[in-house]
């Protein structure tokens, strides 16, 4: 057996380990150092916790709790906090993650699991007779392992935030449909934020510069550049980011991940000024919580991720010459406003492949 190593405290000559009725109403990563934060000062109030309080109570033997999940690790802190601002009853929880993909594995994952094990197990007794080469039809068991696979992965879909309805239909006749998906409606969300834009200044050949003498063109001048730095950032994208744009890099919060389905980054004009655009396709309004995740993380991304590789990127208009166009800046003015827009309806169908399994 694995050694099993994890978190945990310890009590000092506990006298009772018994345990109350757990209902986990919500799980919430927390990142950076929050998680470190409640961990080591319990007692200190959490906006987390003030924001969802209506989340915990105790009815009967059953406590409603909120897991608060290190995002960057896997141990948990149970709080039920009895309508208070901070953790006032909570438990560390070793291995929280491990518990949440248990919870979360299909009834077909469990069996598809078991099947595997099984047959582990077979080749191990075959191996203890000095047989040390195996062929996978001669261990496999009767059932057939295609078609649980199809049945689990229909499941995982149909517990998806962005999936309205997921059904397998396996016949084992190749070129048949083996699922039929159907994708929840979504909504459109735009991220706005002003850009600096700088213009290379007219010198000669032998002159030196550097970046402090590039020039400074206003947002509210810049309209007429629009096309070509859209042009700029498609010409940028790579090819992965075709479906979902730059929600490819999104490794945060799972259930964001789900209801942001795209963003796609481009510049417009808006109230008569050159600003940056987040465009997202989302299957829900995302929470406040999840607002304050999402938008640090385009903030990331205009500062230090893609913005901070595009600005570096030269740009060609018939007004201004080169320049060069930034998503973020460091003064007090720079935010980052949000807008819902228009609903949009999907209605066309993909086909995969997936290793001869049709979708």
């Amino acid at each position: 057996m694995k050694k099993i190593t994890f978190n945990a405290p310890l009590n000092h000559n506990a006298y009772s380990y018994e345990p109350l009725q757990i209902e986990v109403e919500k799980v919430i990563p927390l990142y950076s150092k929050r998680f470190e934060q409640m961990r080591d000062h319990p007692l200190e109030d959490v906006p987390e916790i003030i924001d969802n309080r209506d989340l915990m109570y105790m009815e009967g033997d059953t406590a409603h709790c909120i897991l608060f999940l290190n995002a960057n690790g896997s141990d948990g802190i149970l709080v039920e906090a009895e309508g208070f601002g901070y953790a006032r009853k909570s438990q560390f929880i070793p291995n929280a993650r491990a518990i949440i993909e248990q919870n979360d594995l299909t009834d077909s994952e469990r069996k598809l699991h078991a099947e595997m094990k099984a047959m582990a197990d077979r080749i191990a007794e075959l191996a203890h007779t000095g047989q040390e080469t195996f062929i996978y039809e001669d261990v496999e068991s009767d059932t057939n392992l295609q078609e649980l696979m199809i049945q689990a992965v229909a499941e995982m879909l149909d517990r998806r935030a962005d999936i309205a309805q997921a059904k397998a239909h396996f016949l084992g006749i190749w070129g048949q449909p083996d699922f039929s998906v159907i994708a929840k409606s979504t909504m459109e969300m735009k991220f706005y934020c002003p850009l600096e834009i700088k213009a290379e200044p007219q010198y000669d050949e032998d002159e030196n510069f550097d970046y402090d003498d590039y020039e400074v063109i206003p947002s509210s001048c810049a309209g007429g550049c629009e096309e070509e730095i859209n042009a700029a950032i498609e010409k940028y994208s790579e090819p992965n980011e075709k479906y979902r744009g730059l929600m490819i890099y999104y490794d945060e919060d799972y259930p964001v991940n789900e209801k942001v389905i795209s963003a796609f980054p481009s510049v417009e004009v808006r109230n008569g000024e050159l600003v940056g655009v987040l465009t997202c396709r989302i299957t829900a309004p995302l929470t406040d919580s999840e607002m304050k995740e999402f938008q640090g993380w385009w903030e990331g991304q205009c500062s230090d991720g893609w913005g901070e590789g595009f600005e570096q990127r030269e740009i060609c208009t018939d007004a201004f010459g080169q320049i060069y166009v930034s998503f973020w800046n460091s003064s007090d003015s720079w935010k980052i406003e949000t807008e819902m827009t228009n609903t949009v309806d999907i209605e066309e169908e993909e086909n995969l492949d997936m290793g001869g399994i049709s979708m």
